[in-house]
């Protein structure tokens, strides 16, 4: 890695998307869509522990606009109490189990279920 100064995609003014969904806790205002299931299917994205609380996989990657073909994408957002995760009942389907133990450090705990998608993610970027 250089020391050359470069900017971030987050450096746009209101861009809302870090590079994964495991950093939205640590930017606060940041959110971003993302398909709550893999290509091959074979990779958890939103899973429940043994307790059935929620963790999303931290190196998910977010876009600033839904799927609104398929009505199945997640929302990740920022909450003063952590990440806030909202799910259309769609895509309930894709929420897994943990068959045992998991690395906490590739997971990303969340905090607060969202009923409804904030106002702001579904405006975003419209005329």
């Amino acid at each position: 890695m250089t020391d050359r100064k470069q900017a971030r995609a987050m450096d746009l003014p209101d861009y809302p998307c870090p590079p994964s969904l495991g950093q939205v806790p640590a930017h606060a205002g940041s959110w971003g869509w993302f398909w709550p299931v893999t290509t091959s299917n074979a990779d958890i994205v939103i899973a429940q522990d043994p307790n059935g609380y929620l963790w999303v996989r931290s190196s998910t990657r977010l876009d600033p606009h839904p799927d609104i073909s398929t009505k199945v994408s997640a929302l990740a957002a920022w909450t003063e109490d952590g990440l806030g995760l909202y799910v259309p009942k769609e895509a309930y389907k894709y929420v897994r189990r943990f068959d045992g133990s998991f690395d906490e450090l590739e997971w990303t705990p969340v905090a607060v279920v969202l009923k409804e998608p904030p106002g702001y993610a579904l405006t975003f970027n419209q005329p």
